[in-house]
């Protein structure tokens, strides 16, 4: 770890301040080479010669929108209602699947994904619906591992997150206390606030930190098949203190102000403003979740939201031009900028060259015929 970094989070701690949460410090983006200063120009003309700086766009109410469900509740409702004509997604278990299936039609339709597509993805999705296909970075979504305010906190791994809260940990006997993992932690007793089992929180911390830190602390017991090592992975501890909240950052809030000292929870980084006073996360894999690090990928619980635009071959302009005006109602400032409708829902906005970057793109793949 830096020593930059941890005499930053010291000297946080010290101050009893939590990291920075303006709209720069969790203001993640995309990990690609950045637009110059004279390619931020020509886009800002670009877009203002189709009038499509300053708002979002009127979309078209019949063009197909989707929402994977993995978003979460709070990120595809706030989809909803998109442009004066209020466009609305239907949220599907995969969106990638309703969009790129054959018997859509010559209609472009749009979906909202929860993860970055593969290329042999994009490549099945282009045969299957005889279309041209992008995929825009619009921001990111990422969860942070907190402890009260007033509580010791500590820098810690994934697998050491697996081994103190996973059921399937592997530790015999079982640690009770967090120096029981590693002698450096402190010799306080292991708890946890959870989120609720089916929220996008839990699932990024389900995939972003517990299977990886399960990987890492793999014992012969793991299974191998997929949807059974994610359970196995996953599954939480039922001999330490673990609380399951049902509320937002109110609750972890109420929770901070009396949780013994040891107590972790588990938060989305956008909620971190919420919780400025109340409590501070800790490092994990030797990161804190800042602008930076989520940007750099130096911070591993995160990940990419993408758009994705399906254009069958035989779209007709017109069509082409309602696909353009609803991802410009996607892509605007009052869609995806860190004042935008999504960012209270968990969004984490692009920098602001990205974000200009984004709609240049969604322009020229959908101008190009």
């Amino acid at each position: 770890m830096p020593l930059s970094e941890i005499e930053m989070y010291n000297t946080m701690k010290r101050q009893n301040l939590s990291v920075r949460r303006d709209g720069d410090v969790i203001n993640g983006g995309p990990q690609g080479p950045r637009v110059g200063r004279w390619r931020f120009a020509v886009a800002l003309s670009w877009l203002a010669a189709f009038g499509l700086t300053q708002t979002a766009v009127a979309a078209s109410p019949g063009l197909p929108l989707y929402a994977d469900r993995d978003l979460g509740d709070a990120l595809a409702q706030a989809v909803q209602g998109l442009g004066p004509d209020a466009q609305r997604a239907e949220v599907r278990p995969s969106a990638t699947a309703a969009a790129c299936a054959a018997v859509a039609g010559t209609s472009p339709r749009l979906a909202l994904l929860a993860h970055a597509p593969a290329r042999a993805e994009l490549d099945r999705c282009g045969e299957t619906a005889s279309a041209e296909v992008s995929v825009i970075e619009i921001g990111r979504q990422a969860v942070a591992v907190v402890a009260p305010i007033n509580s010791p906190s500590w820098p810690i791994d994934a697998a050491a997150l697996f081994r103190a809260l996973g059921q399937n940990g592997g530790d015999t006997p079982r640690p009770t206390t967090w120096a029981d993992i590693d002698p450096a932690y402190p010799q306080l007793p292991i708890g946890l606030l959870a989120p609720p089992a089916s929220s996008r929180t839990r699932h990024l911390f389900d995939a972003l930190v517990m299977q990886p830190g399960c990987d890492r602390a793999a014992t012969a017991r793991t299974p191998f098949d997929r949807k059974a090592r994610s359970s196995f992975c996953s599954a939480l501890r039922s001999d330490i203190p673990v609380a399951e909240r049902q509320g937002g950052a109110q609750d972890v809030a109420t929770w901070a102000a009396g949780a013994p000292a040891g107590q972790v929870a588990i938060v989305l980084v956008s909620e971190l403003r919420q919780l400025d006073r109340s409590v501070v996360p800790l490092l994990i894999d030797g990161a804190l979740p800042t602008a930076a690090n989520i940007e750099s990928g130096r911070y591993p619980a995160a990940e990419k939201i993408e758009l994705l635009i399906v254009v069958p071959n035989a779209a007709s302009r017109t069509q082409r031009t309602d696909a353009r005006d609803l991802a410009f109602s996607l892509l605007a400032e009052a869609s995806i900028g860190p004042t935008g409708s999504l960012a209270p829902a968990g969004l984490l906005p692009l920098p602001p060259p990205d974000r200009i970057a984004a709609r240049t793109q969604a322009v020229a793949f959908l101008e190009q015929r």
